[in-house]
């Protein structure tokens, strides 16, 4: 498993690598992507945390902390805040290369009409998920009718056989001692 600072870091060096290379900002675009969800995913953490980088290592030596599985000791939230603070110096440097490379403002115009999409896209989703219920709601008493036919049409035939059949108990009970 990648840990979150490992792979905002990789990504934002491929970006990096991409923007010495690329024409345009369409040959980055699959790299910004994935940097962009990279630093906003909240990844699970593992049940049992090892030191994953040296400076983990020296917070804990230097903090005293007995293990990397408690959340609330100061190793721990220290790691947190430094990696934190290091994914984004390295965005905000990737920001800027991009700005020298297309010309100023162009890597906030990146975010923000990366913001509006998601916003739009939130926004189908939210509509998806209200079609899908409403289509389940739909089926539902759709069903709920079909079953109602259904148990008329078995009660109403239980009617029809159980009437035939004492009518013909009764018909063959009629004359009992041939004298009809």
């Amino acid at each position: 498993m990648v840990e979150p600072i490992s792979a905002t870091l990789a990504a934002i060096a491929l970006v990096k690598a991409g923007l010495e290379h690329a024409s345009d900002l369409k040959d980055i675009a699959g790299s910004l992507d994935n940097l962009f969800s990279a630093t906003e995913d909240k990844p699970k953490k593992p049940k049992k945390k090892l030191p994953k980088t040296r400076m983990q290592q020296i917070l804990r030596m230097k903090a005293g902390d007995a293990d990397y599985d408690d959340d609330t000791s100061i190793s721990s939230v220290a790691t947190d805040i430094l990696e934190q603070k290091q994914n984004e110096r390295a965005l905000h440097n990737l920001g800027v290369e991009i700005d020298n490379k297309w010309g100023r403002g162009t890597f906030d115009l990146i975010k923000e009409e990366r913001a509006k999409r998601l916003a739009i896209k939130d926004k189908a989703t939210e509509k998806a998920k209200a079609a899908a219920k409403e289509h389940k709601e739909a089926d539902a008493a759709m069903w709920n009718t079909i079953y109602s036919y259904v148990v008329g049409f078995i009660q109403v035939g239980g009617i029809i056989i159980v009437t035939f059949v004492v009518g013909y108990l009764i018909w063959i009970n009629r004359c009992v001692d041939e004298t009809c």
